[in-house]
């Protein structure tokens, strides 16, 4: 994907940055939720967090703050639907004609009819969830829970819920072939361990895992690659793991507190630090940053368009 348009969700103002090639705006929520329901007091929190791209131009955003989901035209700067989900909704993902929201403090996903763009039913999960992945081949949602040790899985086929049992607290989920790609928070008392481990998509079972010091927030795979980049919370780095033959870690300092990763699934790595309030740009097949652009404050999701 070369030189796409890039929206970042600035979870500390309330707003959106897109930029294209030529240029960049900054999208106020406030002022068109304000647009849209008179009644809405500009002194209140939003938090815009996640987002997933819809048809054309609509952008689906999670209000973590203010426990709502919004539908925006981002061409046209213009709140289209809004309405209110569980509390603290983070990860949001589209399957189908749903929409799957993760209510991290309701333990709970909301789905929700794309077309009409109302609340169908919440459904109850583990502990915090965090990430939802979508495995189209099989028609299940995977649901990681934060602050338990399981995987929540909703088969849509035949409407039922069951769960993967870990020894780790799943933070992200990657789904790819025949494999689960999982980056877990583990704590030993004293020191703080992630652990990024992989299983079997039929059996669950684990095939292969290593723990890493510190607290990574957000992964991402090179497709068809065991090469992983990941973003450690703790000091500043993001870290490129390669575990094809030997074990291979390199990392690169991008300072304050890299949080949310995503892969355009060619050569860029986007990148968003909710402490220096960048954007960062990482070219894979050189693993060397090609760019840095401020974008907001607190910039956690990013979306390409």
């Amino acid at each position: 994907m070369d030189n796409p348009k890039i929206l970042v969700a600035n979870t500390g103002e309330d707003s959106l940055f897109l930029k294209d090639k030529k240029e960049s705006k900054t999208i106020n929520l406030k002022k068109l939720l304000k647009e849209y329901e008179n009644s809405f007091q500009e002194s209140e929190q939003l938090g815009p967090y996640d987002m997933v791209l819809g048809e054309k131009d609509i952008v689906y955003i999670t209000n973590s703050y203010d426990n709502s989901i919004m539908k925006i035209d981002i061409e046209n700067d213009r709140l289209l639907k809004y309405i209110k989900v569980g509390r603290n909704p983070t990860c949001i993902r589209k399957f189908n004609g749903k929409i799957y929201i993760a209510n991290s403090d309701s333990n709970s996903i909301s789905v929700v009819d794309e077309e009409s763009f109302s609340l169908i039913e919440d459904i109850s999960v583990g502990e915090k969830p965090t990430d939802i992945e979508i495995d189209e081949e099989n028609l299940k949602v995977l649901i990681a829970n934060g602050n338990c040790f399981t995987i929540s899985i909703l088969d849509l086929r035949k409407e039922s819920i069951s769960s993967i049992v870990l020894s780790k607290h799943p933070v992200k989920i990657i789904i790819e072939g025949k494999a689960i790609f999982i980056l877990s928070y583990k704590n030993n008392g004293m020191t703080n361990y992630s652990n990024l481990s992989i299983l079997d998509m039929e059996t669950y079972k684990q095939i292969k895992n290593i723990d890493l010091k510190g607290i990574f927030g957000s992964f991402i795979k090179i497709r068809g690659k065991l090469e992983f980049y990941l973003t450690n919370v703790e000091d500043g780095y993001v870290y490129r793991i390669d575990l094809d033959k030997n074990l291979k870690i390199s990392k690169t300092f991008l300072g304050g507190m890299p949080n949310n990763i995503i892969y355009d699934g060619g050569k860029k790595i986007y990148i968003s630090n909710i402490l220096n309030n960048d954007l960062t740009i990482i070219q894979s097949d050189i693993n060397e940053i090609v760019d840095n652009f401020r974008v907001g404050k607190e910039p956690n999701g990013i979306l390409l368009l």
